[in-house]
């Protein structure tokens, strides 16, 4: 065996570390990717996380074949959609689909977006199997009713106008008590700082040819058919019973919204609409404008987004003092409600000492006699 110099030594110990040297780079050049990849998945997490879930209602047979198979095979998808959905307050079958659609199928049975979704939700709600079928045979009753009145409303329509234009001596005033149906866009920017809220409820609004709306809530005159029957006639909404039935009708009747901000603009001074005018003490209890310390937020109700704020808005004023005006009106209200609870109290507990008293002020008389 040759014997080791101190040269050898020193060439063995140069190529270890030129080979650690070597290592360390490599080592350095995998860390970087790393964390590189690192830096991009949660970029591309981010952006999938802020990019905003889109979902439209149904209108034909290939679009319900395509969001079937996507609520089947994609478990993400359905988590969205079902959260989409939850989030509209009293969301009804046309949040889902089209009322072209639900007018032509002949049975939801078996239907995957119906059974997967509207179903799965109004079950998490408590609702019997029972309950959910009778309400949807009678949600799709009242669809296919409007959509039969509205055909034979176009019908009339034409027959109208081929009248008229056989008799062009005689003026062509339009018909005010025709009304058609458009997606709610007054005061468009006045709506922005609520686009956010709003866009999730589906509210339609009645207008006329003659802007009969616009008119009525900027004019003074009285009016007194402004109720086209007593079912239109609203009362101010005391329990969730209640609100529903209100939310009901405004979703599938809108000749009742119309009725309704009519009837309680000249039922107010000048349209001075108060929550009082909507909803009771005992209702608005259980409700704050923000929803938060465990209660309920009023600015997802229907009937304060398509009435109270509506009529404010008419009338000019913005949407941040419309926010402040039902924020004092809320707190009037409840205190309004402590102070009759106060009352009653009060007024309980005198009676309980004025009954006590008269048995000891009758044996008082006793003695003495």
């Amino acid at each position: 065996m040759p014997d080791i110099t101190n040269e050898h030594l020193m060439q063995l110990i140069y190529r270890v570390i030129k080979k650690v040297d070597s290592i360390e780079e490599k080592l350095n050049q995998v860390i970087d990717y790393v964390e590189t990849q690192k830096k991009n998945q949660s970029a591309n997490s981010q952006l999938e996380e802020q990019e905003e879930f889109k979902y439209y209602p149904i209108g034909n047979m290939e679009e319900l074949d395509y969001i079937s198979s996507k609520i089947e095979n994609d478990e993400i998808y359905k988590k969205k959609l079902r959260n989409f959905i939850k989030a509209i307050p009293y969301f009804t079958l046309e949040d889902i689909f089209t009322e072209e659609f639900l007018c032509d199928i002949k049975t939801l049975d078996d239907v995957i977006p119906y059974e997967e979704i509207y179903v799965y939700l109004k079950r998490l709600e408590g609702m019997s199997e029972d309950f959910i079928k009778t309400h949807v045979l009678s949600e799709l009753s009242r669809i296919k009713g409007r959509v039969r009145h509205r055909s034979t409303l176009k019908k009339k329509r034409k027959i109208e106008r081929c009248y008229r234009s056989k008799s062009p001596n005689e003026t062509q005033q339009p018909d005010s008590d025709f009304v058609e149906y458009i997606e709610m866009q007054d005061d468009p920017e006045s709506e922005q700082t609520e686009e956010s809220k709003l866009d999730i409820v589906k509210t339609f609004v009645p207008v006329t040819y003659a802007e009969d709306t616009k008119e009525s809530l900027n004019s003074t005159e009285p009016e007194t058919d402004f109720l086209d029957d007593d079912e239109d006639y609203f009362t101010p909404i005391n329990d969730q019973r209640d609100l529903m039935k209100v939310c009901e009708k405004i979703r599938l009747k809108p000749s009742y919204l119309k009725s309704v901000r009519k009837q309680l603009f000249h039922a107010t001074a000048g349209g001075n609409i108060k929550l009082d005018d909507l909803f009771t003490l005992n209702f608005i209890a259980d409700y704050n404008m923000t929803g938060v310390q465990g209660k309920k937020s009023l600015r997802k109700l229907l009937p304060y987004s398509t009435i109270y704020l509506f009529v404010k808005k008419k009338l000019g004023i913005p949407v941040h003092d419309i926010e402040v005006q039902a924020t004092n009106e809320l707190k009037q209200m409840k205190h309004r409600q402590f102070q009759r609870k106060y009352d009653s109290k009060k007024r309980l507990k005198h009676l309980y000492n004025k009954e006590k008293q008269e048995p000891e002020d009758k044996d008082k008389v006793d003695e003495s006699n």
